[in-house]
């Protein structure tokens, strides 16, 4: 992991969504520590919970002591289909893309049932995805609200974001919510 990224520190990914730097990044970006050390929290619009362990698994060898799947958007299609086949140390939860607000308590029940001695690492995957159902002052709020969460639990967060998606206002506004960047464009 990058040493410029302590706990604490929020740092946004700027990659287009599809590429292999995007994922590269994502993963070194978990890889803060002894798998067995981590707790690793994945918010995601696209991904499924059985391919993210896989991907982990792949990636890093062993699962992280904890991993938590937050799935925003179809719960009934993205939460099944094998996903009861996954170990006890992963927890999947569902989120409506349309519900900022459920999102956040979801967000915030993982963040308050953690056990402190493992390392929190979360990726947010992503804010061009959570701005096609959020306005930009919504999500602007909410992001504030978990960055603070994230630095308040030492945890290494980090934001994907697809700059060709967006104007340079929207980027510009967003910026200053986190410590550090990413620029894999």
């Amino acid at each position: 992991m990058d040493a410029r990224f302590q706990p604490g520190t929020n740092v946004l990914v700027t990659a287009p969504s599809l590429s292999s730097e995007k994922r590269t990044t994502c993963h070194d970006l978990l890889d803060a520590g002894p798998a067995g050390s981590l707790d690793v929290l994945r918010v995601t619009y696209s991904g499924r919970p059985a391919e993210l362990v896989a991907e982990w698994r792949e990636r890093h060898g062993s699962l992280p002591g904890r991993m938590g799947i937050v799935v925003v958007g179809d719960q009934a299609g993205m939460a099944s289909d094998g996903e009861t086949d996954l170990p006890e140390s992963v927890f999947v939860t569902t989120a409506n893309p349309n519900d900022i607000t459920g999102l956040g308590m979801r967000l915030n029940n993982y963040l308050s049932d953690r056990e402190s001695d493992r390392q929190l690492v979360a990726c947010f995957d992503s804010l061009t995805e959570l701005l096609q159902f959020a306005d930009i002052q919504s999500a602007f709020k909410f992001l504030h609200m978990f960055a603070g969460q994230l630095r308040e639990v030492d945890a290494v967060g980090h934001f994907h974001i697809d700059p060709a998606a967006h104007d340079r206002q929207t980027l510009s506004r967003l910026k200053p919510l986190f410590d550090d960047a990413v620029d894999c464009t």
